[in-house]
C-alpha cells in the first residue's frame, strides 16, 4: 500500500475501534444494581459480614472463591450505590488493556501504534462477536464470574512470555513466578469456564515443551500444580452439589461430546462469517512475516508444529463448550460464549501465526516477494461495516443510547432508589417503565416472596416489597 493508503487504513481502524468502545463507555454510567444476584450478595455480606458471606456462598452454592471474594465487594456493600456506574467501564478498560499486553508481548520490537493498531482492530472484533454486552460488562455476576478471569487469562499468558525474557539470575524471575502464580489461582477461582481453559492451556504447554523441546520446564510445572491445588479448591467446595445436583439432564457423556462437536462447527462458521476474521488475517500476513524474521524477539513462540497447534486450538476451543452440554444438557449460555469467542478470535491469530511461520519455513512465503492486494483493506473495511451492522448486542446498544432507553431507565431506577430509602415495613414500586436490553438482566418480580425482592428488602431494611403491577420480565 502506498503511504496514503497506509495511513487511511491505520486511522479507520481506529475509528471502528471507537464505534464499539465509545459507546459502551458511555453506557456504563446508565448502569444500576441488578435484581438479579447483586443485592443479594450485597444484603448476605452486610447482614453476615465479608468473611462470613464467602464461606455461605462456597458452602451452600458455589466454589468459585475469587469472584464470591469480587462480588460480595461490590459497591453496594460499602454503601456506594452510584460505584456500579464505574463496574462496566472498569471491566471494558480491563479487558482492553489485557488484550494490549498480550499483543504488546506478541509485538515486541514493532513501533507503538502497531500494538495499539493490532489491539484496536482485535478489540473490534472481539466486541462484534460478542453475545450479550449486558452479561460482559453491565450484569456484575456474570463480570465477576466470565469477564475477569478472561482478562487475567490474557494478562497470564503476556507475564508468563516475559517471563522467559528475564535473565536467568534475575530477582524478578520468582517475583513473576509469584505474581503469574497469582493470577492462576484468582482466574480458576472465579469460574468453570476460564479454569477448565487455564488449566489445559498450561498442560498443553508444558507437554509440549516436555516431549517436543525435550526440557522439564519448572516454571510451567509450577503454574500447572498451583491451577491443579486451585481447581481442587474449587470442586471441593460443598455448594457445587448444591448447585448442580438437582440438574436431570447432565452426565451424559457421549451425547455431551456430540453436541459440544455440533455447536464448535457452528459457533465457528459465525465467527468466520459475522467477524472481519478472514480479511483482518489477509492483512496481518505481512506484519506476521516481520514477526518471524531472523533476530525477532518473539520468533521461537511460533516455531511449533502448525497442525498439532491447530489441534490445540480447536481442542481447547471444544472443551469450553463440553461443560455446559454435560452438566445442564444445553448449549453455552452468552456469558459463556463471550469468553469462547474472545478465546477464539486471539488464538486464531496465534494459530494463523504458526501457519505462516511453517510456510516461511518451507519458502512458500517471502515478506520480500509478498504483496497485499489494493483490495484487501478495502474488503476489510466493508466487512467491518457488516460486521458492526449485523452485530446485534451492538445495535442493542446503539439503540438504548439513540431511542433514550438508557436514559429513561436511568432516571426511573434513580427514582427508584429513592423511594427505597424510604423507612417503612411493606414498600409497593412500580416496574420500570423500559428494559434496555443492553443494560438490564431482571427486575424485582411480581411475587413478594420471590428471591430478587427478599434481598432488596433485607438490603434496605423493609419486611417486603412488592410490585405495582406484574413485571414484563
Amino acid at each position: 500500500m502506498n503511504p496514503i493508503s497506509q495511513t487511511v487504513a491505520r486511522w479507520g481502524g481506529f475509528v471502528f475501534f471507537a464505534a464499539v468502545f465509545v459507546p459502551l463507555l458511555v453506557l456504563s454510567f446508565f448502569n444500576h444494581p441488578s435484581a438479579a444476584d447483586d443485592y443479594c450478595f450485597a444484603d448476605t455480606a452486610v447482614r453476615e459480614g465479608f468473611w462470613q458471606a464467602q464461606k455461605f456462598y462456597y458452602d451452600f452454592w458455589t466454589g468459585r472463591y475469587f469472584s464470591n471474594f469480587l462480588v460480595h465487594g461490590n459497591p453496594l456493600v460499602w454503601g456506594w450505590y452510584d460505584g456500579f456506574r464505574l463496574i462496566p467501564a472498569l471491566a471494558l478498560i480491563g479487558l482492553l488493556a489485557s488484550v494490549y499486553a498480550l499483543i504488546g508481548e506478541l509485538l515486541r520490537g514493532h513501533k507503538p501504534i502497531t500494538i495499539w493498531l493490532a489491539t484496536a482492530l482485535a478489540f473490534f472484533t472481539m466486541m462484534v462477536a460478542q453475545q450479550s454486552t449486558v452479561e460482559a460488562f453491565f450484569w456484575t455476576a456474570a463480570v465477576a464470574s466470565y469477564t475477569v478471569p478472561t482478562a487475567l487469562t490474557f494478562y497470564l499468558v503476556a507475564i508468563m512470555i516475559r517471563w522467559y525474557r528475564l535473565p536467568a539470575s534475575s530477582l524478578l524471575r520468582p517475583l513473576t513466578f509469584v505474581w503469574a502464580s497469582f493470577l492462576v489461582f484468582a482466574s480458576v477461582g472465579s469460574g468453570e469456564t476460564n479454569l477448565i481453559l487455564l488449566v489445559l492451556l498450561l498442560l498443553a504447554i508444558a507437554g509440549y515443551r516436555l516431549l517436543f523441546n525435550r526440557k522439564f520446564d519448572l516454571f510451567l510445572v509450577g503454574l500447572v500444580l498451583v491451577s491443579m491445588a486451585s481447581s481442587w479448591l474449587l470442586f471441593r467446595a460443598p455448594g457445587n452439589a448444591v448447585r448442580m445436583g438437582g440438574n436431570p439432564h447432565s452426565g451424559d457423556f457421549v451425547a455431551s461430546f456430540v453436541g459440544s462437536i455440533g455447536w464448535l462447527g457452528k459457533s465457528l462458521g459465525t465467527l468466520l462469517l459475522t467477524t472481519p476474521l478472514l480479511p483482518l488475517s489477509l492483512l496481518f500476513v505481512p506484519l506476521a512475516l516481520r514477526i518471524l524474521r531472523t533476530g525477532s524477539p518473539v520468533q521461537h513462540l511460533f516455531q511449533g508444529s502448525a497442525w498439532l497447534i491447530s489441534l490445540a486450538y480447536v481442542g481447547l476451543l471444544a472443551a469450553m463448550i463440553f461443560p455446559s452440554y454435560y452438566g445442564i444438557g444445553l448449549p453455552p449460555a452468552f456469558r459463556t460464549m463471550n469468553v469462547f469467542f474472545d478465546v477464539a478470535i486471539l488464538g486464531w491469530f496465534f494459530t494463523l501465526t504458526v501457519w505462516i511461520n511453517s510456510l516461511a519455513r518451507a519458502g512458500r512465503l517471502h515478506l520480500e516477494r509478498f504483496r497485499l492486494p489494493v483490495w484487501a483493506p478495502i474488503l476489510a473495511g466493508i466487512w467491518m461495516v457488516g460486521s458492526l451492522l449485523f452485530s446485534r448486542p451492538i445495535r442493542l446498544v446503539y439503540n438504548d443510547l439513540a431511542r433514550g432507553h438508557a436514559l429513561t431507565y436511568n432516571r426511573e431506577m434513580n427514582a427508584r432508589r429513592a423511594q427505597l430509602l424510604q423507612p417503612t415495613d411493606t414498600l409497593r414500586v412500580a416496574p420500570i417503565s423500559v428494559y434496555p436490553p443492553s443494560l438490564f438482566v431482571e427486575d424485582l418480580n411480581a411475587n413478594p416472596d420471590h428471591l430478587w425482592n427478599r434481598c432488596q428488602a433485607g438490603y434496605y431494611k423493609h419486611k417486603k416489597i412488592e410490585l405495582a403491577v406484574s413485571s414484563r420480565q
